[in-house]
């Protein structure tokens, strides 16, 4: 039998190759004979650039930079002969800050932008962004300020954008170098929110970077301001492009300054791998994630493989540690087996602790 491991990561407990790991240990116990391999996955959110660095052959690329408050950094992305992987967390993330200095007004991607124009003057031509885990909500803005665009209030007076700065742009300015336009900019992301609206950047993500509903309130009307006055701009309507609101508002931003291109993180992670081939290749396929849901579905690794396991007709079977679905999904017309740390587990808190080895268990006796 050949069996593939293709899942996600458990977030918080563990990375998509420890999942294949825990799982091979308990399939071993019932198929000692097996063929089995791993495809350790991501979809444009934390650990993507891990899995990226696991596809290709790729060099570290070390910058000084800053991080979202324009404290002095030193960042790693990743390279090769004409392309670059930045991860927008490494310079721009939520990580990066203590709790009590989280507040989407202040932080900035201006050290995101400092790692892309680093690759543009560089000469790579295909980059991509991987938009997880931002502690900012400038859409971009501080991105496009490191590749020299200028932004002016009402009484011409240059403004340095970050998230409490956004209803006070009146102007944009492009600068005369323009070296993306001789490249090809992808942005990686794992949700369709828009950038504005209940399902928008600020409403949804904001609160998690600390902001309060008040500041919230401030971001969301800064966002359409910003949209508005983008789309006059640049002609580019941004309200209400899918994924416009990944990390604070960079889709969108982005997409309309640069010309940057919007794309699920799991088909571009998929293709890089080599994912459907391998999927040929299987009897059974194993994939999951730490919580399955019906975003899980839309664009996300379960959903990704699933959809590849249905045209080509291959068995499925899916762990994760709670699913909000039905007990046995439906993929076509086979059903697709559902099992769950928290049928073994006795509260969350272990499920998280000691994921490995229920994982390791489940797989032994499914």
């Amino acid at each position: 039998m050949n069996i593939l491991i293709a899942p996600d990561k458990f977030k918080g407990s563990l990375t998509a190759e420890e999942v294949c790991s825990a799982i091979a240990t308990g399939l071993r116990t019932l198929h000692p004979d097996a063929d089995i391999r791993f495809a350790p996955l991501a979809d444009g959110g934390d650990g993507t650039l891990a899995i990226i660095e696991q596809c290709l052959h790729l060099r570290p690329r070390q910058i000084n930079t800053c991080d979202p408050l324009g404290r002095a950094l030193t960042v790693t992305y990743l390279e090769n002969d004409d392309s670059a992987f930045i991860e927008v967390a490494t310079a721009s993330g939520l990580v990066l800050l203590q709790p009590d200095e989280r507040d989407p007004r202040k932080t900035s991607t201006y050290g995101t932008g400092r790692q892309l124009r680093d690759a543009l003057d560089r000469g790579k031509r295909k980059i991509f962004l991987l938009l997880g885990g931002s502690a900012t909500n400038d859409l971009g803005l501080g991105i496009t300020e490191a590749l020299d665009f200028t932004f002016y209030d009402a009484k011409g007076k240059q403004i340095r954008p970050n998230g409490a700065q956004l209803s006070s742009i009146k102007q944009i300015r492009y600068p005369t170098h323009r070296p993306w336009e001789e490249a090809q900019i992808t942005l990686l992301c794992d949700v369709d929110n828009p950038l504005y609206g209940p399902e928008g950047a600020a409403q949804v993500y904001a609160a998690q970077k600390g902001a309060t509903p008040i500041v919230i309130g401030e971001l969301e009307r800064g966002a359409k301001h910003m949209a508005s006055l983008i789309g006059e701009f640049t002609g580019v309507a941004v309200d209400k492009l899918p994924g416009g609101g990944a990390a604070g508002g960079i889709g969108a931003g982005l997409s309309a300054l640069i010309g940057a291109k919007l794309t699920g993180g799991f088909t571009t992670i998929s293709h890089l791998s080599g994912l459907e081939e391998k999927i040929k290749w299987a009897d059974v396929v194993i994939s999951g994630e730490g919580q399955i849901d019906e975003q899980s579905l839309q664009g996300k690794v379960v959903g990704g493989v699933l959809e590849l396991c249905r045209q080509h007709k291959k068995e499925c079977r899916l762990f994760t540690g709670r699913s909000t679905l039905e007990k046995d999904l439906l993929v076509g017309t086979k059903p697709v087996p559902v099992h769950e740390i928290m049928e073994l587990a006795p509260d969350v808190e272990a499920a998280m602790r000691d994921a490995r080895a229920f994982l390791t268990e489940l797989a032994s006796t499914s």
